[in-house]
Order: structure tokens, then C-alpha cells, then sequence
């Protein structure tokens, strides 16, 4: 039974491979050469600039993220805030699934001085109300283009309605108190635990009520739909001409299906799935797919490498214990 659950285990480990072997067939399947031709043609101003994408999206996450702190009665400043989301963005790289991200919580406690669980427990809130509004945008999403997936708006509205009730559930102690502690004394908090010197019950301290998610709920709209709009100004630089609102949609489907835990923050399966959906406008792949590489080195990729950074400079303020 251990070798069965240590077997388990590897596994996971390996998940991410998958969407590494997915990008890599699709990449022996077209031409090369024409990609390399699409960026040198690119405008080098505009591509340069679009480096910058990032910038205002992880402003206007910083701003949802510091009003659910405040409601959690957690004081953190706004520069440190998002030098933490930025390490959020590195730990996600490094770890299977992305579930590093959550070690976000033990940077978070070491600058505010409040309880580890409180600290996580806000950083669940703030995850789950992204996912949420993601959701919401991809069953849009396909529901408009069931043609091309005509399963997927239901697969996606049962997920949505899943974790609209697990949020639900564990923001009412009295139901979710035990459940809470068997998941919070798993393997999946394995890097977290040892550092927790605080009762779990801190983790309900300051919960915020329904009503408070209001304000989160639009911000994470918002911060999406800036996010794709921009999707949507970078694919013209690729000359990927599609109407702006089936592109937001487009882009939103691909989004939820890269946050399958079997990629690197969706490398590969994004590219698949963008190159199934925008090819009923007779684009071809190879321009697909050069527009959501850069667009992986602008979401992705350039946070974590400056997350790394940020992340091995924070560490040596933490106390003397080990996150490995």
C-alpha cells in the first residue's frame, strides 16, 4: 500500500509533462520556418511594449487583493502586496499544478505578524473568487462556441457550481471547521505545515461575509476581461484578425482548460485548445501558436523569472526554517 502511494505520488509529480508533450507535438506538426518568419515580422516597437502587458493586470489584482485583506483585518502595504504576488507567480512555476503559489501565505505572515491560517485562508478566498469569475467567462465562452466543444459549457458550469459551493461550505465554521483540518493536515500542505505555530481556528478569524466578496467579485471580473482584452490587442501584432468579443470568449475557454494541473500554467494545453477554437476562422496554426507563446512569456513566464528575485530576497527574512 505505501509503494501504491508513494507510485501516487510521482505521478503527480510528472502531471505537468504532459502539457510539455502536447506543445512539443504540436510544434512537430507544423512548420517551424513559418515561425520564425512570424516573429521577425513582427513590429519590434509594439512587441517590445507588449512585454509591459502584465503591468496593469497585476495593479488591478494588487487593488482586489488589498481590499480582501483589509476586510480580513490583515495590514499589508501595497508595494509588498504585489512583490508577494509576484512570488506567487514563481512558486506556481516551480511546483506541480501550480499549489507552490499557496506558499505565498508564509511570506504574508512573516510581514503582517498575523496567524498562518488567517494568512493562507485569505490567499484561498482570493484564489477561489478568480477561479470563480474565470469560470463564469468560460462557460460563456462555451456556451457561444459549443459548436467546437459541445460538452464543455456543461462541464464547466458543473465545476463552477462545485466550487461556488465548497466557497459556500468553508466560509461557515460551524460546517466546515473539521473538514478544514483533515485537508489542511494533508500531503498538499506538506511545505506549509511545519511552519504553523497557530491554532487552525485562526484561519475563520475576520472572515469575510458574502456581501464583502461583492467588491473582489467585479475586481476579478475586471482584472480577466483586461487580461483578454489584451489578448485581443496583442493578436493583431500576429495579423490574427477576430472579432473582439468572440476573441475575449475564446481566450476565457482556453484559460479554464489551462488550469488542468497537467502543465506548467497551461503550456500546451492552452495552445491546443486556442489552436481547435481560433481555427474555425481559417487561421493558421502556426500563427496560433507563436501568439500564445509570447503570450505565455508575458502572463507567465516574465512574472515568475522576476518572482525568482523577489522570492530569494523575501526568503532570507524568513525565520530560520526550511521551505523545501
Amino acid at each position: 500500500m505505501q509503494h501504491y502511494y508513494s507510485y501516487v505520488i510521482d505521478f503527480k509529480k510528472l502531471l505537468p509533462i504532459i502539457g510539455i508533450i502536447i506543445l512539443l507535438f504540436i510544434i512537430i506538426n507544423i512548420d517551424i520556418a513559418t515561425i520564425i518568419d512570424i516573429f521577425q515580422n513582427l513590429d519590434p516597437l509594439l512587441a517590445f511594449a507588449s512585454l509591459f502587458a502584465m503591468i496593469p493586470i497585476l495593479l488591478m489584482i494588487n487593488i482586489q487583493w488589498q481590499y480582501l485583506l483589509r476586510k480580513q483585518k490583515i495590514h499589508a502595504q501595497f508595494t509588498y502586496t504585489l512583490k508577494n504576488i509576484f512570488i506567487g507567480y514563481f512558486y506556481g512555476f516551480v511546483t506541480p499544478g501550480g499549489f507552490g503559489g499557496y506558499l505565498r501565505a508564509l511570506y504574508l505572515k512573516d510581514e503582517t505578524n498575523e496567524p498562518l491560517p488567517k494568512c493562507l485562508g485569505n490567499i484561498i478566498i482570493f484564489n477561489t473568487i478568480d477561479f470563480i469569475t474565470l469560470l463564469i467567462l468560460g462557460a460563456i465562452g462555451a456556451l457561444v462556441l459549443s459548436s467546437v466543444y459541445p460538452l464543455l459549457f456543461y462541464i464547466i458550469t458543473g465545476v463552477l457550481l462545485i466550487v461556488i459551493f465548497l466557497l459556500t461550505f468553508f466560509l461557515k465554521k460551524e460546517h466546515s471547521y473539521q473538514t478544514f483540518t483533515r485537508i489542511f493536515e494533508s500531503r498538499v500542505f506538506n511545505l506549509i505545515k511545519k511552519h504553523i505555530d497557530d491554532p487552525i481556528e485562526s484561519f475563520y478569524d475576520n472572515l469575510p461575509k458574502f456581501r464583502d466578496l461583492t467588491i473582489p467579485f467585479i475586481l476579478s471580473f475586471s482584472s480577466w476581461l483586461l487580461q483578454f482584452f489584451e489578448f485581443f490587442l496583442i493578436a493583431q501584432l500576429f495579423n490574427i484578425t477576430i472579432p473582439m468579443i468572440q476573441m475575449i470568449l475564446i481566450i476565457a475557454v482556453a484559460n479554464v482548460i489551462g488550469v488542468i494541473p497537467v502543465s506548467i500554467y497551461g503550456l500546451g494545453t492552452r495552445d491546443a485548445t486556442l489552436i481547435s477554437l481560433v481555427s474555425i476562422y481559417a487561421i493558421v496554426p502556426e500563427r496560433i501558436i507563436s501568439l500564445s507563446l509570447f503570450w505565455y512569456v508575458i502572463i507567465w513566464l516574465l512574472p515568475s523569472i522576476v518572482g525568482a528575485g523577489i522570492t530569494l530576497t523575501e526568503s532570507k527574512k524568513l525565520p530560520n526554517k526550511s521551505i523545501t
